[in-house]
């Protein structure tokens, strides 16, 4: 069972506009994961990893991406640029258990 998150961007990073990001999330019993997710930009879609935390992706001279699912926000920061954030727009559930809460 899934749901999606979509994240509409606060900022546009100036060489590259991350348009929206999606994520999907997985729930079995208490248990979630969010390491499907999608970056939409001017430029192409990028796969990559959603889950709490920072990280490096595949899109091109991003140099780092972080998620803080509790305070419903993220930022992303490319090479020689500040840091570029973004706020949970919309939540969509789809099914999940009944042992799935959202905070």
């Amino acid at each position: 069972m899934r749901f999606d998150i979509t994240v509409i961007l606060a900022s546009l990073a100036l060489t590259t506009s991350a348009n929206r990001k999606e994520v999907f999330t997985t729930c079995a019993g208490f248990t979630f994961s969010s390491n499907e997710a999608w970056l939409y930009t001017d430029y192409g879609t990028y796969k990559f990893n959603a889950e709490k935390g920072c990280r490096a992706t595949s899109v091109p001279a991003m140099v780092e991406f972080c998620v803080d699912w509790d305070n419903k926000r993220s930022h992303f920061r490319f090479s020689g640029q500040g840091k570029r954030c973004m706020v949970q727009d919309s939540e969509s559930a789809y099914g999940c258990a009944a042992t799935y809460w959202l905070a």
